[in-house]
């Protein structure tokens, strides 16, 4: 993996570091998708119109963002 690669975390891993600390996901969805079902703690963000604010200030944290495609 190169060195600007971003890292993929696997399933299993996201759910044992789900409630820790400097570790966040982020649901990509629409909202009213989001509302159906999502990762435990996921905050939902939309990539075209999304609050920087929403993010978290910690540069050393680890961020998890997801989606479940159209539909």
């Amino acid at each position: 993996m190169s060195e600007d690669a971003i890292p993929e975390l696997a399933v299993a891993e996201v759910a044992a570091r789900l409630g820790q600390p400097g570790f966040h996901v982020f649901d990509n969805n629409s909202a009213a998708r989001w509302k159906r079902g999502h990762v435990p703690g996921a905050k939902n963000v939309n990539a075209y119109n999304y609050d920087p604010s929403a993010l978290p200030s910690d540069k050393t944290a680890t961020l998890v963002f997801y989606c479940s495609g159209p539909g």
